[in-house]
């Protein structure tokens, strides 16, 4: 009988190890992402002010550092995209956060809010007329 030539190979308790981690890590990235889009799916939204506070690096990324008000509470987070690079620090955009899970959030980089601006605790269960885009009219 013919044996395959890299059987010992895989059988090292090394190449063991080093599989078990891989599948351990890509069934950890699977199942955030399955738990973020059941979150995104079936929890309400609550409208809120998200403000950029400072610019953000690590020794891989260049990012701002973000906070908002959920259900009472500051959540502070870092954003990486190359919208949130663009704005300037100080300047307050709205978003909205997830009831069930309220660490996830998503900014509408559309909308400027004014300083003069305060969300409630619990946040908007629906844009505020003030803060909805006016339609262009043509006179």
């Amino acid at each position: 009988m013919i044996e395959p030539t890299n059987y010992k190979d895989w059988a090292s308790p090394n190449t063991k190890w080093a599989i078990g981690l891989l599948f351990l890590f890509v069934f950890a990235v699977f199942g955030y992402n399955l738990y973020k889009s059941y979150v995104e799916s079936t929890s309400d939204i609550r409208y809120t002010i998200i403000n950029f506070n400072e610019r953000y690096t690590d020794s891989k990324r260049v990012g701002m550092k973000v906070s908002y008000l959920a259900e009472g509470k500051n959540q502070y987070d870092n954003c990486f995209s190359n919208k949130c690079k663009r704005i300037k620090t100080g300047e307050r955009r709205l978003g909205y956060y997830f009831v069930n899970d309220p660490r996830l959030y998503q900014i509408i980089y559309d909308t400027i809010v004014p300083d003069s601006v305060v969300v409630p605790n619990g946040g908007w269960e629906e844009i505020p007329d003030f803060l909805k885009p006016q339609p262009n009219r043509i006179d």
